[in-house]
Formats: C-alpha cells, sequence, structure tokens
C-alpha cells in the first residue's frame, strides 16, 4: 500500500534555505520573523513540521516559501527501515529515523520504511517529549 497522509494543520512558511520535501524542518534560528522554517541539521532536535514540497535556493530568491504539516500524518523520508510503533526523531539532514535516549520525539511510525529513503507515514507528536 502507497504511503498516505493525512495534515490537520499546514501552515506556509518562508524559507530560509534550501529545502528537501518530506524532511523535518525547525524555525530559524538566525531569523527574526519567527516566520521562517530551515531543515533541521542536527540529530534527535526538535522540529517544527514536515515540508511538504522542496524549496530550491533560486526558487526562494523567487519568493517561494514552504509548506509545513504541523499536526496529524506527514509523510516523511527515512533514514533507515522503519516498523510501524516505531518512536522517531530527526537525522542530521532531516529523515526520520528511530529516536534514541535523549533525542525529541516527533513523531510515530504508521506506516512503515522498508529501508534508506524510503517514504513512512508519521503521526506527528506536538510537544517535545524526549526519548
Amino acid at each position: 500500500m502507497p504511503t498516505t497522509f493525512n495534515p490537520d494543520q499546514a501552515k506556509g512558511k518562508n524559507a530560509g534555505s534550501a529545502i528537501t520535501r518530506r524532511r523535518f524542518v525547525k524555525l530559524d534560528p538566525n531569523a527574526t520573523d519567527g516566520e521562517t522554517v530551515v531543515q533541521c541539521n542536527v540529530a534527535g532536535e526538535m522540529a517544527y513540521g514536515v515540508a511538504m514540497f522542496s524549496v530550491s535556493l533560486a526558487e526562494i530568491t523567487r519568493g517561494k516559501g514552504a509548506s509545513v504539516i504541523l499536526d496529524g500524518r506527514a509523510i516523511v523520508e527515512a533514514s533507515a527501515a522503519l516498523a510501524v510503533g516505531t518512536p522517531v526523531s530527526t537525522t542530521n539532514d532531516g529523515r526520520a529515523k528511530a529516536a534514541a535516549s535523549g533525542e525529541y520525539i516527533l513523531g510515530t511510525i504508521d506506516e512503515p520504511a522498508s529501508g534508506a529513503g524510503n517514504d513512512c507515514t508519521v503521526a506527528m507528536w506536538q510537544g517535545g517529549a524526549k526519548a
């Protein structure tokens, strides 16, 4: 069965750097507007949501922003095989991975990934619980 998503809430944000679709993003700590996201770049960090579409640097200069899933079910690119029920965090390039101790849990796998680079569905969590 193909991976599906069902966002409860999505929001448009400014893109502060190139973003790959289906990757975790965070609010840009260097932006003062509170409206800019960048792709997650630290394993296990807190994420703001998941990018629905890719945004290139050329597109940013033309004013394209990022559509971000904040809550609900999001399709995320996996860094490895992930089974249903696995709590996930982010890799240093925004992909989903099994959460390790001390990392932020961003959601739970509800449609599995068979390996790295494949899509999985994450039931998103809000609140920042740590593994």
